[in-house]
C-alpha cells in the first residue's frame, strides 16, 4: 500500500461557468472524489487544496460588511477558508464513501505553516488579492491601513501581499498521526496558514503561500512514495498556448529544471506547480505527477500526464 498525497487543483471545487455557492463546490468536490475512489481503497492518502475564490470571496465579505463588523485579518481569512473547504470535501467524501464502500474516516486538519519572518517576500510583496479599487479608496486604504496596492490596466487597484516561502508545517505530528491511525487526512488547504516564531509560539502573518509548494512540503515530510498534482490542464506543456505547444510526458528532474531555469514554465501559471514537483522529485528521488483531474486514476498511476522523476 503506497502513500500519496493529492494536491487537488481549484477546478475539485469550481470550474469555469459555476456559481460560488456550497452546493456547486460540494458537487465538483464529489465528483473529485469519484475519480480517485480507487486510489483511496488501495492507498495511504493526504488530501490538499487551494482556496482562492473561497478566500476571495471572503474577504469581499470583509469590505462590504466592515461598517456591520470588523473585518478579519488576511490569516484568519485563510483559516476560514479552511474550515469551508473542508466541510465541502468530508461532505463529498462521505458520500462517496458509501457508494464505494471506503473504510477510511477522513479528518480535516486546521493545518499553520511557518515561513521566515525575514523572507524576502515580505519586502516586496507581489501577490494581488481581493477586490478591485478605485484611485481614491486605494490611496486611502495605503494611507489608513497601510496596505500595498498596484495598479491593473483597466482594472483599478489591489492589494498585493507576501507570498513567502514555506518552511515547515505546524501541523505535521497531528497529519501523521492521524495517515497512521488509518484516517484520510484532509490539510494543509491554501497552503496553510502563515505563521511566524514568536516569543509565544506561533504568530499569524498575512501573507499568501503557494499551495502547490506547501503541498510539496508536506509530500517531503511524511515521506509520501508519490506527488500528485491534480489541475486543469492535461500535464505540463513546453510553449503552452502557442501552435507548437507540446505536452511533456515524462521527463527527469535534472532536464525539468533547466526547462524551468530558461523562463519556459512562467510564474502566473506552470511555473509553481512545476517547482513543487521539482522539489520533490529532486529532494527524495520518487517520482511526481501533474495532470488533469478528469484522468486522476491514469494521473496518479503514471499512465498520463507529465511524470518527473
Amino acid at each position: 500500500m503506497k502513500k500519496i498525497l493529492i494536491a487537488f487543483g481549484g477546478n475539485a471545487l469550481l470550474r469555469n461557468g459555476d456559481d460560488s455557492t456550497f452546493d456547486s463546490q460540494l458537487r465538483r468536490a464529489t465528483e473529485a472524489f469519484e475519480r480517485i475512489a480507487g486510489i483511496i481503497l488501495d492507498n495511504n492518502v493526504i488530501i490538499t487544496h487551494g482556496n482562492g475564490p473561497q478566500v476571495g470571496n471572503i474577504l469581499l465579505q470583509n469590505e462590504t460588511s466592515q461598517k456591520v463588523t470588523k473585518p478579519m485579518p488576511l490569516h484568519a481569512c485563510g483559516a476560514m477558508s479552511q474550515g469551508l473547504i473542508g466541510e465541502i470535501l468530508a461532505e463529498a467524501y462521505d458520500s462517496v464513501k458509501l457508494k464505494h464502500g471506503l473504510m477510511k474516516e477522513a479528518s480535516v486538519i486546521l493545518t499553520r505553516t511557518v515561513v521566515d519572518k525575514d523572507d524576502p517576500a515580505f519586502i516586496n510583496p507581489s501577490k494581488p488579492i481581493g477586490p478591485y479599487y478605485d484611485r481614491e479608496t486605494a490611496d486611502h486604504l495605503m494611507e489608513t491601513r497601510k496596505w500595498q496596492m498596484k495598479e491593473e490596466p483597466n482594472k483599478g487597484y489591489r492589494r498585493i501581499v507576501p507570498s513567502p516561502v514555506p518552511m515547515d508545517i505546524v501541523e505535521r505530528s497531528a497529519i501523521f498521526n492521524c495517515l497512521n491511525d488509518g484516517f484520510m487526512p484532509i490539510c494543509t488547504g491554501g497552503g496553510g496558514i502563515p505563521v511566524v516564531k514568536s516569543q509565544r509560539g506561533y504568530m499569524g502573518v498575512d501573507a499568501v503561500i503557494d499551495k502547490d509548494l506547501a503541498s510539496s512540503l508536506l509530500a517531503r515530510i511524511l515521506e509520501v512514495d508519490r506527488f500528485v498534482i491534480l489541475t486543469d490542464v492535461n500535464g505540463v506543456y513546453r510553449n503552452y498556448g502557442n501552435p507548437n505547444q507540446e505536452l511533456i510526458s515524462k521527463i527527469s528532474a535534472k532536464d525539468l529544471e533547466k526547462e524551468l531555469e530558461s523562463g519556459m514554465f512562467p510564474k502566473g501559471s506552470m511555473g509553481p506547480k512545476v517547482m513543487a514537483a521539482l522539489d520533490f522529485a529532486r529532494s527524495t528521488g520518487k517520482q511526481a505527477v501533474i495532470g488533469s483531474l478528469d484522468d486522476a486514476g491514469k494521473v496518479i498511476e503514471g499512465e498520463t500526464g507529465t511524470l518527473i522523476q
